[in-house]
């Protein structure tokens, strides 16, 4: 039996020249964009950050062989540091399957404390987390798997 998330973004903003939060662009903005995706499996966990890299997923542990587009999933993460004693930029990066050297890894976002994001990962290389500190319970992940192959 199929199971199904519904992710959902919404994005709006005044525009620049509003006297109550302006916005970035000359008209006001209002995007909203939904989808049903069939997941097979729920990963979810919190993790400790350090200046240190380390690997926050293993694309072998999830799947053997890989068909990009067909295997995969969505990931989402959230650092958790924003209103804590430390605080945290929380850096994710993906690279070479095993290796955790910062020669290997290619960073792909910098999540500031108290943000987000959800985007389609394929497995097609690992991926990496290290940060500016560290922080206790920092990292929130939930990957949703959407093959067979998990």
């Amino acid at each position: 039996m199929a199971k199904y998330i519904t992710p959902a973004l919404t994005l709006t903003s005044n525009s620049y020249d509003a006297t109550t939060n302006p916005g970035p662009t000359s008209s006001p903005l209002n995007i909203s964009v939904s989808d049903l995706i069939d997941v097979t499996e729920v990963r979810s966990f919190v993790i400790d950050v350090s200046t240190t890299n380390v690997q926050l997923i293993d694309a072998d542990q999830i799947a053997s062989s890989v068909s990009a587009g067909t295997d995969g999933g969505f990931l989402y993460l959230r650092n958790l540091t924003e209103g804590l004693a430390t605080t945290a930029d929380i850096y994710i990066g993906h690279g070479t399957a095993g290796e955790l050297q910062g020669t290997t890894t290619t960073r792909l976002m910098t999540l500031k404390p108290g943000e987000f994001s959800f985007f389609g990962y394929d497995l097609e290389a690992d991926l990496i987390v290290d940060a500016s500190a560290s922080v206790v319970g920092a990292l929130e992940a939930m990957y949703f798997v959407r093959t067979g192959t998990a």
